[in-house]
């Protein structure tokens, strides 16, 4: 990364304070249909997904964390999780407060580098999910190994892993950022547009091709390119997630939430729901009951 100065590291290692502080640093399992309620801290977690899965909600917004997954959530972010998996989960885990003195020796001429940083301060966001890279989960088990060894030089090389973490989580959530700019592709625009404003009616792939006046083949390879996804899949999950925001309204039947988001009968929309999650609507529902209590 051109960005990061040779002297800043150097400073961040030689430093004799704390740089960071790990407060949680442990690889834990979890039986199937475990439920941790909602909670929050005050330092930095990070989690990564090394057998099974999982689902993190945060408010209304439920996140499935599968293996190879990593998710980064920011201080007093109010969170729970449930295990769907019948096998259970297996998690890398750590929790950790970060020096102010980190911040200021990476401060580099150009900021967005370690951008994500910035986001450990700011209120505005909740959490990151980063799919699919094991490099993170291997430096995490790292940093526990040397923690709990406590051999030779420990705390440097401690040090060492922790930055090689900040810079791996960096690049990695800089290419995500740049992806969801990558969204500024105007014909990419129009057919998320129309999606985001019909998926309840159902929207066809041919349709938004002519709308957006290229083929089906081109308008498909954008959103594989650009959302790693397919048109139909961006359609789905609109649709799931809307049904996330409904189903937290007791009011309102399941089998009606079925049919405002757009699913031709309720079995179909279950199933699809249980696709994502691991779970039918009516099992989230009870959940959702469990954690008011």
């Amino acid at each position: 990364m051109s960005g990061i100065t040779e002297t800043g590291i150097v400073d961040v290692i030689s430093d004799t304070r704390s740089n960071f502080v790990l407060e949680v640093f442990r690889v834990i399992s979890f039986k199937p249909g475990f439920h941790f309620k909602m909670h929050s801290h005050k330092r930095v977690e990070l989690n990564y997904i090394l057998k099974g899965s999982c689902v993190m909600r945060f408010g209304e917004k439920l996140v499935k964390l599968n293996q190879n997954n990593s998710i980064l959530i920011l201080p007093a972010s109010k969170h729970d999780f449930f295990v769907d998996s019948k096998q259970g989960v297996k998690i890398v885990q750590l929790e950790f407060v970060m020096n102010e003195s980190v911040f200021e020796k990476l401060q580099t001429g150009n900021e967005s580098d370690f951008s994500f940083l910035l986001n450990l301060k700011s209120k505005n966001n909740t959490h990151i999910k980063i799919p699919n890279n094991p490099e993170i989960g291997n430096c995490m088990e790292r940093i526990i190994k040397e923690k709990k060894l406590k051999r030779n030089n420990f705390e440097t090389l401690g040090k060492l892993y922790f930055l090689e973490l900040i810079i791996l989580l960096s690049c990695v959530i800089n290419r995500q950022n740049q992806r969801l700019g990558d969204c500024e592709n105007e014909y990419l625009k129009i057919a998320m547009n129309r999606m985001h404003s019909n998926y309840s009616s159902g929207v066809y792939v041919s349709d938004l091709a002519k709308e957006c006046k290229i083929s089906e083949r081109y308008l498909r390879k954008l959103f594989e390119t650009h959302l790693e996804s397919t048109p139909q899949e961006y359609c789905n999950n609109l649709r799931i997630n809307k049904s996330v925001e409904l189903l937290a309204d007791r009011t309102i039947p399941i089998k009606e939430i079925a049919y405002r988001v757009g699913y031709s009968t309720p079995q179909y929309f279950s199933r699809m729901f249980k696709l994502k999650y691991g779970f039918s609507p009516q099992v989230f529902r009870q959940i959702l009951a469990e954690a008011t209590h």
